[in-house]
């Protein structure tokens, strides 16, 4: 517990370096970039790929995708977001199947795609702040499902994930939309439009964890790495940001909700 709690300060430390550096030209696409070659390597280790080919064209699309311009095409994010639900949603299903060898690939890209939200935020006017407030509401999610679930509990998707209750998932939404809302209302004109915001990013974070504990279950792995102690890897941290990266920016871009 200790050195997770450790580990835990050290990386809000970091995170908030990150955020105050955010506002810089090519930050927030280096951040996605470093991110991505996470996504690469600990999805191909989890697949058992070791092949350096594989590598080589996983890394090469982490460091281009982020670099892609976006602008003026939104169905692309778009049609990542829909794809990467029904994908990884069928991955749910193939626990306790046999994987087919070419899974690592869809799971590699969609992942990227979805992740490479995290460079849109540049574009977004006080992106820093969003890129905070979502990452908040998925934080709370988490902490208050666990809270939550750990004593009352249904099992959400126990193939999946069977430390998932639906009580927890309920009550981490319902907490956290209360909570963001008290925080952070006063600097929104519509605090319904928040609170729709919140609940949405909420969701969506949990089936980004799930959909990450699909990739690890059928993979037969527990976690993606050891790269922060007591913590796992970098997608066992970011997993529940994979959704609500792209869906804050393809709101932006509607000019819907929160940015109406």
């Amino acid at each position: 517990m200790k050195q997770r709690t450790l580990t835990g300060v050290v990386l809000a430390l970091l995170s908030m370096v990150l955020l105050g550096c955010f506002h810089l030209p090519w930050v927030p696409q280096l951040i996605a970039i470093l991110l991505g070659c996470g996504v690469v390597w600990e999805i191909l280790g989890a697949n058992g790929i070791r092949n350096k080919g594989s590598y080589a064209a996983g890394l090469f699309l982490a460091v281009i995708i982020p670099i892609f311009s976006l602008t003026g095409k939104v169905w692309w994010m778009a049609a990542a977001l829909v794809l990467g639900l029904g994908f990884f949603t069928y991955l749910m299903t193939r626990i306790g199947k046999q994987a087919p060898a070419w899974v690592a690939a869809p799971e590699i890209v969609l992942a990227l795609c979805l992740y490479r939200g995290l460079a849109c935020y540049g574009e977004i006017p006080h992106g820093a702040f969003f890129l905070c407030l979502t990452g908040l509401i998925c934080a709370l999610t988490d902490i208050f499902a666990y809270l939550v679930g750990s004593r009352f509990g249904h099992k959400l998707a126990p193939k999946v994930s069977p430390g998932k209750s639906i009580e927890g998932a309920l009550g981490g939404l319902g907490v956290t939309v209360v909570l963001i809302a008290l925080v952070f209302g006063r600097f929104f004109d519509d605090i319904g439009t928040l609170m729709l915001y919140t609940a949405v990013v909420s969701i969506l974070g949990q089936f980004g964890d799930l959909s990450m504990s699909a990739v690890k279950r059928v993979a037969g792995v527990k976690d993606f790495g050891h790269i922060f102690p007591g913590h796992g890897g970098i997608l066992d941290r970011c997993d529940s940001l994979m959704y609500p990266l792209a869906f804050t920016w393809l709101l932006y871009c509607a000019q819907g909700w929160i940015f109406a």
